[in-house]
């Protein structure tokens, strides 16, 4: 048995950097994958998802170009390109075996399982380790009812061999609404059936309404407090059997995605055969990413906190320097920007408003709605809406939420604006180029600091200014 100081299991984003910075420590350090390296990121998530997304967003620019003084063609949609574009960049993103050897990261291929809490075997062949890093990723949720067989995950859509003139999505988060938005943008009928009053529940009510009525705009159809029951096969297509608002409907779709969530699932490395325990969405770990087995930690979805790759990045790094050094840093992940690939964009970074007094802050909220911006109008992106979180004893931003065109670039100054702890007149004295999206931005930061004008008890939000 060969032996390593530490052995990573999943080479993913959170695999990737605790294997990195653990032989940057001048660790002996092994990595098992049994899949593609790179993990759900590269090879199923953020890479060909964003893919997917700036295709649909070409297409629709191109049908639409006469507004814009440009005449062509018939626009056709050779999906086979599409999806091979996608296998192209996916292809030259992926990290390969021969990288990580150059860093001094043995790399084994093959299911890695726990025999003995500092064994585990990957296909056969065992591993030693005085420590442990589990960033074995996660799984795409399944639907619990009947005809679920009928239904593909986020994983296998994303590939898709044909294209779906129809399109049903189960699940009304961020997955969900960054591949309808893409599918609407090539063409195909896409409904959206959301359990909750509204969609994306992790982002305030507000953000989120204003996302959906612009993806209303572009054909997406929502239907909100709607439980599946079932599905049945029917001539070119699936029957989806639903409750909506208390009542019952039915629809038919050439194509059903379940897009409700992922979760790391430990039978996969033998979790139970060691102790180690769950939690809500991964194992459970301490703030050290300690799991209940003091020499195994984990990162990313395995560790089951937010299931962002910057986040899995982080805690694969940590996890990597408190299994060989002892606990000595702790995660933090309080100012990390995440953003939704839909069209608009929506990002957040921070404390929502209701989040701020379980911190000891006393917040007050500005909002700006971005319409009708000189910038909105004249490149066409006429969307936006900008929600800022301040704590009014310091006049410092705590947090943000956005719906913009440039949502990803824009959160980046609200992440550092939180992390420098500046006042807002700081922000707001900078001066906007003009004509661009950040202008509305800067300008919800002032001019003057948000002073509490009313309190809608109701609705739990106080206002700043209208």
């Amino acid at each position: 048995m060969e032996p390593f100081d530490l052995v990573v299991i999943g080479a993913g984003a959170a695999g990737l950097a605790a294997a990195t910075t653990a032989a940057e420590m001048g660790a002996r350090v092994a990595v098992a994958e049994a899949g593609p390296l790179g993990g759900l990121s590269v090879n199923r998530g953020c890479v060909p998802k964003k893919t997917l997304v700036t295709s649909g967003r070409v297409h629709r620019l191109v049908r639409d170009a006469g507004t814009f003084g440009t005449v062509g063609g018939e626009v056709r949609l050779d999906w086979d390109a599409v999806v091979q574009r996608q296998h192209r960049v996916v292809d030259q993103l992926r990290p390969t075996a021969a990288d990580l050897e150059k860093r001094g990261i043995r790399v084994v291929v093959g299911v890695a399982r726990f025999t003995d809490p500092h064994i585990v075997e990957v296909d056969g062949r065992p591993l030693g380790a005085e420590r442990f890093v589990i960033a074995a990723g996660s799984e795409p949720a399944i639907l619990e009812i009947p005809g679920r067989e009928r239904c593909i995950t986020s994983d296998q859509l994303l590939f898709l061999p044909a294209f779906p003139t129809s399109l049903t999505f189960v699940g009304g988060g961020p997955v969900a609404l960054e591949l309808a938005g893409a599918f609407a943008d090539f063409g195909s009928r896409v409904t959206v059936l959301a359990r909750d009053a509204e969609v994306l529940p992790g982002v305030d009510p507000d953000v989120a309404r204003h996302l959906r009525k612009r993806m209303e705009e572009r054909g997406v159809t929502f239907r909100l407090q709607t439980a599946v029951r079932r599905l049945a096969p029917v001539a070119g297509g699936v029957r989806i059997e639903f409750d909506s608002a208390g009542m019952a409907n039915e629809l038919t779709s050439s194509q059903v995605c379940a897009a409700v969530g992922r979760r790391f699932h430990p039978r996969t490395i033998g979790a139970a055969r060691i102790g180690l325990e769950m939690g809500r969405l991964g194992l459970r770990t301490s703030p050290y990413l300690c799991t209940s087995v003091p020499h195994i930690y984990a990162a990313g979805d395995a560790a089951g906190n937010r299931q962002l790759t910057p986040v899995a990045e982080h805690e694969g790094r940590i996890a990597a320097v408190n299994a060989l050094r002892g606990d000595v840093e702790r995660a933090d992940e309080a100012v990390i920007p995440q953003v939704i690939f839909t069209t608009p964009e929506v990002a957040t970074v921070g404390l929502a408003y209701g989040e701020a007094p379980a911190q000891g802050l006393h917040p007050a909220v500005a909002r700006q709605d971005a319409r009708g911006s000189h910038n909105g109008v004249a490149t066409a992106e006429d969307a936006g809406y900008f929600k800022l979180v301040f704590d009014q004893d310091t006049q410092r931003l705590i947090g943000a939420q956005m719906v913009s065109p440039a949502a990803a670039e824009l959160i980046q100054l609200c992440a550092l604006a939180i992390r420098s702890r500046v006042p807002a007149t700081v922000v707001a004295g900078q001066l906007a180029a003009h004509p661009s999206h950040g202008e509305r931005l800067l300008k919800t930061f002032g001019p003057e600091p948000p002073v509490v004008s009313r309190v809608t008890q109701s609705a739990g939000v106080v206002e700043s200014r209208p």
